[in-house]
C-alpha cells in the first residue's frame, strides 16, 4: 500500500510540476504578446511567423520564427529581422534571459532616400539579458562566433570571435560600463590603411558617459555630444600589421559626428608601421631612414628590458594621428547631414 501512495505522492508532484510550468509559460507568452500590442500602438510594425514554447521541465524558452520589427516614425525608416530567436528563462530566475539566434540578423534604414542594409551572419550567436524588478536592463553581453558582416560600410568585415558586455554603473551623470573584444579581424573591403586589413586582437574597456534625448539617432548623439557625453577607456589593446598598442584615453564625436578623442599609449614594433608607410607611398625611404633613426633617441624599456615607444594616438579633423602622422581617414559614426 505504501508504494502505491508514495507512487501517487509521485505521479502528483509531476501532474503539479507541468500544471507550474504550463501556468509560467502561459504567462511569458502573454508577456510577448503585451509587448507586440505596445509596440503597435506606438505606431511600430511587428510580425513573426510563429511563437513556440517548450523547454520543459527544464526550462522555459520561448522560439519566436521570422520576426520582423519596423519603425516606420523613424526618419531612418528602422527594420530588424532575424531567421530566428530563442529566449531562455529559468524558473529560479525569471530576470535572466539566454537568447540564441541562428541564422542571418538584418538592419534595414534609409538613408539619401535609399535603402541600405547590413547582415549578419555567425557561426553561433548568443546573448544574455539581466533586468531588475522594474526591468530595466542591468547587464547584457553577446558572445558571436565568426561573424560576419555583409552590406553598407561592414561589407566583408569578419573575425573568429567578438565578444561585447555593458552593465549600467550609474545615473548621476547616467553611464554604463563596456567593453568589447574582437580576434582576428578582417576590416571591410572599404577599408584603407598602411598596416593591411588584418587585425590579430582589438581589445576595448570602458565606461560611456552622459544622456541623450531625441527622437532619432542623430538627435540621440548630438544631445549626447553637446551634454559633455565622453567614453573614458581604461584598456585599450591593438595588434595590427605586428605592431602593438597599449594605452588608455577618452573618446567623443565632432560635429560630423566624427570620432574625437586623445589617448596615450605605448607602441611596440614600431619600425613596423614605419616600413608599412613607405609601401604604402605616405613615406619616402629616405625619411623612414631619418624616423627610425629618432626613435631610437626616445625609446624606452619596460621591467622586462622590451623596448617601447610612449606616443600619442589622436582621432581629429575626420582622421586617426599616431603622433604627426595621419595613418588613415575616420568616417562618420551616422552619415547624417549636419545643420
Amino acid at each position: 500500500m505504501r508504494y502505491i501512495v508514495l507512487a501517487g505522492l509521485i505521479v502528483g508532484a509531476l501532474l503539479g510540476y507541468y500544471v507550474l510550468w504550463s501556468h509560467l509559460a502561459d504567462q511569458v507568452a502573454a508577456q510577448a504578446n503585451a509587448w507586440i500590442e505596445v509596440q503597435k500602438r506606438l505606431g511600430r510594425e511587428v510580425e513573426h511567423a510563429g511563437l513556440r514554447l517548450w523547454g520543459f521541465p527544464y526550462r522555459l524558452s520561448l522560439t519566436i520564427e521570422r520576426p520582423r520589427w519596423r519603425d516606420p516614425q523613424s526618419p531612418f525608416g528602422w527594420q530588424i529581422a532575424a531567421d530566428e530567436i530563442t529566449a531562455h528563462l529559468q524558473f529560479w530566475d525569471r530576470h535572466h534571459v539566454i537568447f540564441e539566434l541562428p541564422g542571418r540578423q538584418r538592419l534595414v534604414w534609409r538613408e539619401a532616400g535609399q535603402d541600405k542594409r547590413l547582415d549578419l551572419a555567425a557561426e553561433r550567436f548568443r546573448a544574455s539579458l539581466v533586468l531588475d524588478s522594474t526591468n530595466t536592463a542591468l547587464r547584457f553581453a553577446a558572445d558571436i562566433a565568426r561573424p560576419q558582416f555583409s552590406g553598407a560600410a561592414l561589407n566583408g568585415w569578419t573575425a573568429d570571435k567578438l565578444l561585447l558586455h555593458g552593465r549600467r554603473a550609474g545615473n548621476q551623470p547616467p553611464s554604463a560600463d563596456l567593453s568589447l573584444q574582437a580576434e582576428n579581424i578582417q576590416l571591410p573591403d572599404s577599408a584603407e590603411g598602411p598596416l593591411g586589413r588584418q587585425i590579430a586582437q582589438l581589445k576595448l574597456i570602458g565606461t560611456a558617459r552622459g544622456a541623450a534625448y531625441g527622437n532619432s539617432p542623430e538627435a540621440l548623439l548630438a544631445s549626447w555630444r553637446d551634454g559633455g557625453g565622453v567614453i573614458d577607456l581604461q584598456t585599450v589593446s591593438l595588434h595590427w600589421g605586428g605592431m602593438m598598442l597599449d594605452g588608455d584615453g577618452s573618446l567623443t564625436v565632432d560635429r560630423q559626428f566624427r570620432p574625437l578623442g586623445a589617448m596615450g599609449g605605448q607602441i611596440r614594433n614600431a619600425t613596423i608601421g614605419i616600413d608599412a608607410l613607405v609601401a604604402a607611398g605616405r613615406m619616402k625611404p629616405n625619411e623612414a631612414t631619418a624616423a627610425k633613426a629618432a626613435l631610437t633617441l626616445v625609446t624606452k624599456r619596460d621591467a622586462k628590458g622590451e623596448p617601447y615607444l610612449p606616443v600619442p594616438l589622436t582621432a581629429q579633423d575626420g582622421k586617426l594621428f599616431l603622433g604627426p602622422v595621419a595613418l588613415f581617414t575616420l568616417a562618420p559614426v551616422l552619415a547624417v547631414p549636419v545643420q
